[in-house]
């Protein structure tokens, strides 16, 4: 794709979400005061709307597009609420400056990722991008209880790939995330503060930070569109806003809290951290700063009912699974001795890049500044400076102790090393907002010198931490020219073997061969696939179980009650030996020892059933075979 087709793209769905977010601050009467939260709140709208419609089991290419075109509509309705242009040479001058950097990073992002070269070939071949594929097909996400739909992620993220899908083929999938994501990152870094020189620095020291920090990126799953909507709810609660001069409570709106935090959690479940704690601290900092126990008390269990509220149409969709009471009988777990806990100050190079120390300083510079800053502020009397003030502090110790919080569960769910990585997303999102609302509260200050003190630390800070990413900034840079992919795992992924078996699956024969295999099964009738490109199956003519090593692990997991099964039992990416997942059951992380126990079972299911089967067809890595009755 071609940067001007990208930025004709990207502009209409950046005014189609416009649009849906201005009809929502419209039907609450909330005044608009950031343009780019606006998107991000008009990106929630349509999570929410892709949730009705695929529990109405109608969520098709086509209403996807009737979503677009009406928030396009709604964009040129609501018009004259949105944000006027710069009206001075200085606002323009730092609108260009800013601007122009976020097209040299964005040229780069759509040249290197819009396609890669390469997926992970088992995390988005397996299930990422098969949640689409079914969607676009059946009209909805429900369907096999042995994927991972309903657990490791809600279907939100499907949803924005399933627009994607619907229009261009499915290696663009990756443009969500990597491109259009980073995008929203970049403008809402930029948003922060006033469009005046003296905040020139702190926005270009943002923006860069967004861009400079590794991401780990693995696989095509929310990571920049979660880190947007985070960015959002920071802004939401902890934003000054420069003509505000209330003297009354101004708490955030539950409407577009609950909004917010639903569309996290849809997009994957390990982002339920950021609203349980981000609400939590929230409370306990209004309550520390005086706000009325009763009001406060009814906006908490505001925000908390919309919350569900907006997320009612994800857990209605997966209801029947969760009341599936049956699940895969496996050995329990045995006890093995964990990973001893890492020095969080540590250099050493993780598999992953960079170190654990690059991280933690983050989550210090984060901290140490915003506890100055409320320090310094605090207050009896209650108004709407306040108020952010107080959404300052929970934002700041909602993104540190995430941090700490994940690290530390890391022996039950893949590791440290694993857990590490699934804390960036709220590092990248709370540091360059966080430090542009210090640096504001520090120009406004009255002391000369808290001013120039905390005015120059997140300056200082921000340029130490884009310091300190440069190097691995540089090496990702290198590999996506190179070979076309920023997938952390370097090694594996810029491997030979690695990159042809992706160019098979993308330009060889694997569609015709999966075809061929599905015709062997009968027209309507359902089967149990596990292989390792299913979205290549063809959703609307039989009913389709397909199965992932960790959708077996699922509680409500059991074996469908079919004829017919479909295995992939031998290729560049299979894995159904017995002895990969039996090495895996030594493993320190506890939810990577589950999984492979149950997928185990599972296979040993499968096994057992082929015993006692018909082999309809085999061309030597995928089989079909139908299952005896008595």
């Amino acid at each position: 794709m071609t940067f001007a087709l990208f930025t004709v793209i990207v502009t209409g769905v950046c005014i189609s979400l416009y649009g849906w977010g201005l009809l929502l601050y419209e039907l609450i009467k909330y005044p608009i005061k950031n343009w780019a939260v606006t998107i991000v709140v008009g990106l929630g709208t349509i999570i929410f709307l892709g949730g009705v419609l695929n529990l109405l089991r109608f969520a098709y290419g086509w209403s996807f597009d009737v979503l677009l075109l009406v928030g396009i509509a709604l964009a040129v309705r609501y018009y004259k609420l949105g944000p006027g242009l710069p009206r001075n040479r200085d606002k323009w001058f730092h609108v260009v400056i800013l601007g122009l950097l976020i097209v040299v990073i964005m040229n780069f992002t759509v040249e290197t990722q819009l396609p890669p070269k390469v997926f992970n070939w088992h995390d988005d071949f397996e299930k990422y991008f098969a949640h689409p594929a079914r969607m676009l097909q059946t009209g909805t996400l429900f369907g096999s209880p042995l994927s991972t739909l309903g657990s490791s992620t809600l279907g939100g993220q499907a949803v924005l790939h399933g627009m994607i899908l619907n229009h261009f083929p499915i290696p663009y999938i990756n443009g969500v995330d990597a491109v259009f994501g980073l995008l929203l990152c970049l403008i809402l870094s930029v948003s922060v503060v006033p469009l005046r020189a003296i905040f020139l620095p702190i926005s270009l020291i943002s923006l860069l930070i967004v861009f400079f920090i590794n991401p780990q990126y693995v696989n095509v799953s929310a990571l920049y569109i979660g880190i947007a909507l985070m960015m959002a709810s920071i802004l939401l609660f902890s934003h000054i806003h420069e003509y505000e001069n209330k003297k009354t409570e101004n708490l955030p709106h539950p409407v577009l809290t609950g909004l917010i935090y639903a569309a996290l959690i849809a997009l994957k479940s390990t982002f339920v951290v950021f609203p349980l704690l981000h609400l939590s601290f929230s409370i306990i900092a209004l309550k520390l700063f005086g706000v009325d126990f009763r009001r406060l008390f009814r906006w908490s269990l505001s925000t908390v009912g919309l919350t569900f509220l907006f997320l009612l149409p994800w857990l209605l969709l997966y209801l029947p699974h969760y009341m599936h009471a049956t699940a895969l009988q496996t050995p329990r777990s045995t006890t093995i001795a964990p990973e001893e806990y890492p020095n969080l100050l540590s250099s050493n190079p993780l598999f992953y890049g960079t170190s654990f120390a690059h991280y933690t300083f983050i989550g210090m510079a984060i901290i140490f500044p915003v506890l100055g800053i409320v320090l310094r502020n605090r207050r009896k009397d209650i108004n709407s400076r306040h108020i952010a003030l107080a959404g300052l502090a929970a934002s700041g110790f909602t993104i540190v102790a995430a941090y700490l919080l994940i690290i530390g569960l890391g022996p039950l769910l893949s590791g440290y090393g694993t857990g590490l990585r699934y804390t960036i997303p709220f590092l990248i999102a709370g540091c360059p907002i966080i430090l542009s609302i210090i640096y504001l509260w520090a120009i406004r200050d009255k002391s000369f010198w808290f001013k120039l003190f905390f005015g120059a630390a997140p300056l200082l800070l921000g340029a130490f931490i884009l310091i300190s990413f440069s190097e691995s900034l540089i090496n990702r840079i290198n590999r996506a020219y190179e070979s076309g992919s920023i997938l952390a795992f370097s090694s594996l992924a810029t491997d030979p073997y690695y990159i042809k078996y992706n160019e098979e699956v993308f330009h060889g024969d694997t569609r015709l061969r999966i075809a061929a295999a599905q015709k062997q099964i009968p027209q309507g009738q359902a089967a149990m696939v596990l292989i390792n490109t299913p979205f290549y199956l063809d959703y609307k003519r039989n009913i389709i179980f397909d199965a992932d090593p960790a959708g077996t692990a699922n509680p409500w997991a059991y074996m469908p009650d079919v004829d017919y099964f479909m295995l992939e039992y031998e290729g560049p990416a299979v894995r159904a030996s017995f002895n990969t997942w039996l090495e895996l059951t030594q493993c320190p992380a506890r939810n990577e020892r589950s999984i492979a126990e149950k997928y185990i079972a599972f296979l040993q299911s499968l096994q057992k059933i082929g015993q006692n089967a018909d082999e309809l067809y085999n061309d030597g890595r995928i089989a079909v075979f139908k299952k005896h009755r008595k």
